[in-house]
């Protein structure tokens, strides 16, 4: 089993802190490699896995069945916001979106560290859907989330969480030498195991961070990975499952199941009683996550429900249209992307923005954007900012008038009570009733 090494350290009498100028010991943990064969698990886990893999499986066809550009998006980028968030990367669904528009300023720096989180979820997981899994899929995923920090290779030095210094660290991670090997047998494990995907999902989840293999980052691309091990698994292949939305909203407990998955400094625990612990925490929040992707599927419908009056009346080649597609992959635009996204006119853009805006589809965004040509689809922002902590940040437009065709289609034929005549107007029109 893993095991706990004291490591003595030397007073610093130039240290910045009274433990570091007293000297002292901290320990270090070194993990064991991954299971060979299949896991052996307790009854009472194996029930849980049987009822967390089903509630993943029935959230993953529900997708399938509706494979909808708009739900991928929401649960992407929803997963994504909510992991930089248990890092304290904390902003508003508009300020990340508006972080990948080159022609507009003021965006937060936070902004762009949480718009690369999404980036980088999303490449991680198209490019290991599949692949056999090498060392360079994994420092892609950590180049993509942290390009200035990334040098293509594992950490070189020591690194700890919870602390300024090893000895006043909540965890000490393996010495840098190991790293090389404890990755290639995680590697392994992904390419040879036996295990359900929804738990060898979470192991590999749980033996990132033990490891954590990058100075920085290791939070987000360990979670990236999770995710990453389903879609290659198929059980959930046409989204993500939101699992950082619930450990966000419990950071003590998934930090405990992270703890409880290192057998005791004490000795206390095999390996098999640390790996339960953890399953039995972590298999609780996936059934609570799959929750909220249904959740999540009808409120996406509901939006859908609220453009359909709109959108029905387009031509097919419209270039209205085509926006609202580009509007579904990134809800806050400016006149400059429309144009270069559509490979329309200037003229063009303003007008299909109009029109948009004219019907209630977009609004013009306010706040640090207010003097800038920014538009938002507040229904695509209010998908995300239902599941970030705190007041609202996106107040939801009323639903988009219905264009009125002037001439051709149905008739009112509302009858005129003085005239005696039928309204000669189209049908659910707005106003009063009219007739030549």
């Amino acid at each position: 089993m893993g095991r706990w090494e004291r490591v003595t350290v030397q007073p610093d009498f130039q240290g910045l802190t009274r433990r570091e100028r007293t000297g002292g010991t901290y320990l270090r943990y070194h993990p064991d490699p991954m299971p060979t064969g299949r896991s052996v698990v307790s009854p009472d886990v194996s029930e849980l896995v049987t009822d967390a893999s089903t509630a993943v499986a029935t959230l993953g066809q529900r997708l399938r069945d509706r494979p909808v550009p708009l739900l991928y998006a929401t649960l992407l980028r929803s997963e994504s916001l909510a992991s930089s968030w248990i890092e304290g990367l904390r902003e508003t669904p508009g300020n990340v979106m508006a972080a990948r528009l080159a022609d507009v300023e003021g965006t937060p720096g936070t902004a762009q560290d949480v718009l690369r989180n999404i980036d980088a979820m999303a490449s991680g997981i198209a490019a290991l859907r599949s692949a056999t899994w090498t060392h360079e899929d994994i420092h892609a995923i950590h180049a993509t989330l942290l390009p200035r920090e990334s040098q293509g290779r594992y950490r070189t030095d020591q690194v700890d969480i919870g602390g300024r210094t090893p000895l006043t660290a909540s965890y000490v991670a393996p010495p840098h030498d190991e790293v090389p090997d404890l990755m290639a047998d995680l590697l392994r494990y992904v390419a040879t195991t036996g295990d359900p995907p929804l738990v060898a999902a979470l192991l590999v989840h749980a033996q990132f961070e033990t490891i954590h293999p990058y100075e920085d980052g290791n939070g987000r691309t360990g979670r990236a990975l999770f995710h990453a091990v389903l879609a290659r698994a198929g059980l959930v292949d046409q989204g993500v499952l939101p699992l950082s939305l619930v450990l966000r909203d419990d950071v003590e407990a998934y930090v405990a199941a992270l703890t409880a998955y290192r057998p005791g400094a004490s000795g206390a625990g095999t390996a098999a009683e640390a790996r339960h612990a953890y399953l039995r925490t972590m298999l609780d929040m996936v059934t609570d996550a799959a929750r909220i992707a249904g959740d999540m599927i009808d409120e996406v419908a509901a939006v859908h429900a609220r453009w359909k009056p709109y959108v029905e009346r387009l031509r097919t080649d419209s270039s209205v249209h085509r926006l609202l597609d580009l509007l579904v992959e990134q809800p806050v635009v400016t006149p400059g992307l429309v144009q270069d996204r559509l490979g329309v006119s200037r003229v063009t853009a303003n007008t299909a923005l109009t029109e948009l805006a004219r019907v209630g589809v977009v609004q013009r965004a306010g706040g640090r954007f207010k003097r800038q040509h920014v538009y938002q689809a507040g229904d695509v922002l209010a998908l995300m900012d239902a599941y970030v902590p705190g007041p609202a940040t996106v107040t939801l437009p009323p639903p988009p008038a219905v264009p009125m065709r002037r001439y051709g289609g149905e008739r009112c034929g509302h009858l005129l009570p003085r005239r005696q005549v039928p309204c000669t107007l189209p049908l659910g029109h707005p106003g009063p009733h009219r007739a030549p």
